[in-house]
């Protein structure tokens, strides 16, 4: 499943929120904001054969939380559940930023 996971795929849902569960508490809601795609640079034992075209996903959530540099599982209503490598990447007045970097 990985690499069915696509810059245009994520592209389909941006602005959608992905779910994190919490125990003992109300999920946190990871807002999906950008899809970025990126230049591929495929290396020579590749063949310029690319699996896939690498991107960078951003996501906003709550100011008041601050999530770990991980591996999290989210919950999308359309795509299911996603095992995602998050790393925090800024702070702002709405919301903390984190990066998700797919290669």
């Amino acid at each position: 499943m990985p690499e069915d996971l696509t810059c245009d795929l994520f592209s389909k849902y941006l602005g959608s929120v992905f779910q994190l569960p919490v125990p003992s508490v109300a999920p946190l809601e990871l807002q999906l904001v950008e899809v970025v795609p990126h230049t591929a640079h495929p290396l020579p034992e590749n063949r310029g054969v690319l699996q896939r075209i690498p991107f960078s996903l951003i996501f906003q959530g709550p100011l008041e939380t601050a999530l770990p540099q991980r591996t999290y599982t989210l919950e999308h209503a359309e795509m299911g559940k996603l095992d995602i490598f998050l790393v925090p990447v800024a702070r702002r007045q709405d919301g903390m930023q984190y990066e998700a970097v797919f290669t």
